[in-house]
C-alpha cells in the first residue's frame, strides 16, 4: 500500500523524472573558463536555466550558453586562476521552464582540468639523437605539468612514451635517415599543482626523416606515377613507329613468318610445272624477290692485254727485238676483273763459233 502511494507522488512532482535522467559535467578549459554540459539520454526538450556559485560567492544565471538547434546544452562560466577557483567547491543547479530543480552539481574541480594540446613541434637532430621541443599555451608554470610523447617509425603502431614531469622535450637516439618518424604530445595538470584526470588533446604531427611532409610525399608519388605513365606511352610509340618501318620493308613479316618448305610437295612440280624456279614453287611475292634483288648496274670497265712479238733477220749479224702492242678490248657487262700476260723473257742468241782460217 505504501508502495503505490510513493509512484505516484515520484509521477506527480514536477522535475523529479528529469533530475533522475539529467547530469551535469563541469570541466576547467586551460585554466581560462569552466565548460559545464547537460545531457539526458540526447538533446532536451526543452531550455534549462543554468545557475552556479563558487564556496564563496554568489550565484549567477549563466552569463554564455552552449547552444545547440536553439537549445541550451551547456554553460561557460567563469574563472579566475589568481583566485584558484578550481580548489573551490562549485554549486550548480539545473532548472526547467517551471522552476523545479533538474539536477545539481557540487564539487570542486583540482582534478577536472583539460590543458590545451601543444603547438609549435619543432624536431632537430644533434648527433647522434634527435630531438622534440614543443610550447604550451597554458598559463600555469611548467612544473605544473606532465607530458606525454608517442611516435611511429614508417607509418607502424604508436610507441607510448612513459610520462615525464617539467619538461617540454624529448630525445630519440640513434635515428634512421632512411625511416619516416611522426611526433605527438599531449599534456595534462601534475600532482604538483593539483593532478588532472584528463588529458589533452594531442597535438598535430610533426614529421622527420626521407620523407619530412605529407604532402612532399603525395607529390613526389604524383610526379613518379606521372613520369612512368609518360616513359610507358614513349616506348609504345617508339614501338608503333619501328613496327611500321618494318612491315613497310616487308621485314617484319620474314622474321616473324618465315617462308618453310612444305615437305608435302612433290618436287616433281619443280621441274614440270614451274621450270625449276624455286620461288614460284614456294609461293614467294613478287615484292618479297625485288626486295632482295640488287638495284644498281655496274659500268663496263675496259681490259687491255700485252703481247710480246719477236723479229729476227738473217742478213744481218745483230738479232734485234721489238715489242708490238696488240690490244684486245673486252666489254663485260657485269664483271670488274681484267686479265693481263706479263711479257716473256727476250730470246737471246747464241754467237756460232767461227771456223778457224787456213792461212
Amino acid at each position: 500500500m505504501i508502495l503505490p502511494i510513493f509512484l505516484a507522488l515520484l509521477w506527480t512532482c514536477p522535475g523529479s523524472a528529469s533530475k533522475f535522467n539529467t547530469n551535469i559535467k563541469c570541466v576547467v578549459i586551460n585554466l581560462e573558463y569552466v565548460n559545464c554540459t547537460w545531457d539526458e539520454d540526447g538533446l532536451p526538450q526543452e531550455n534549462y536555466t543554468f545557475r552556479s556559485r563558487y564556496e564563496v560567492g554568489n550565484e549567477a544565471e549563466c552569463p554564455t550558453y552552449l547552444k545547440v538547434n536553439d537549445l541550451n546544452v551547456g554553460c561557460r562560466v567563469s574563472y579566475s586562476e589568481e583566485k584558484l577557483n578550481r580548489f573551490d567547491v562549485l554549486h550548480a543547479q539545473l532548472y526547467s521552464a517551471n522552476g523545479s530543480v533538474v539536477a545539481e552539481h557540487r564539487r570542486n574541480l583540482i582534478d577536472m582540468v583539460k590543458l590545451d594540446p601543444p603547438y609549435d613541434l619543432k624536431v632537430e637532430i644533434k648527433d647522434p639523437e634527435l630531438w622534440l621541443y614543443w610550447k604550451s599555451s597554458s598559463k600555469t608554470k611548467l612544473t605544473c605539468k606532465r607530458s606525454q610523447v608517442r611516435y611511429k617509425i614508417n607509418h607502424k603502431d604508436w610507441q607510448l612514451q612513459s610520462e615525464s614531469p617539467e619538461r617540454n622535450s624529448f630525445t630519440l637516439p640513434f635515428p634512421s635517415a632512411q625511416s619516416r618518424y611522426e611526433f605527438q604530445v599531449r599534456v595534462r595538470m601534475s600532482d604538483v599543482c593539483g593532478n588532472s584526470e584528463i588529458w589533452s588533446a594531442w597535438s598535430e604531427s610533426v614529421y622527420w626523416g626521407s620523407m619530412k611532409d605529407v604532402n612532399d610525399t603525395e607529390t613526389r608519388s604524383g610526379s613518379s606515377a606521372a613520369l612512368m605513365v609518360l616513359y610507358t606511352a614513349g616506348a609504345a610509340v617508339v614501338l608503333i613507329i619501328l613496327s611500321c618501318l618494318l612491315v613497310h620493308s616487308e621485314r617484319l613479316r620474314v622474321i616473324l613468318v618465315p617462308v618453310v618448305p612444305n615437305a608435302g610437295k612433290n618436287f616433281a612440280e619443280l621441274l614440270d610445272n614451274y621450270d625449276g624456279n624455286v620461288e614460284n614453287w614456294l609461293s614467294i611475292s613478287k615484292e618479297l624477290q625485288d626486295g632482295f634483288k640488287p638495284n644498281f648496274t655496274e659500268r663496263t670497265c675496259p681490259v687491255r692485254e700485252y703481247r710480246l712479238v719477236s723479229q729476227s733477220s738473217s742478213d744481218s749479224d745483230n738479232s734485234l727485238s721489238s715489242l708490238t702492242d696488240v690490244s684486245t678490248d673486252y666489254q663485260p657487262m657485269h664483271s670488274y676483273s681484267s686479265a693481263s700476260t706479263l711479257p716473256a723473257p727476250a730470246e737471246t742468241t747464241q754467237a756460232t763459233p767461227a771456223a778457224p782460217s787456213v792461212l
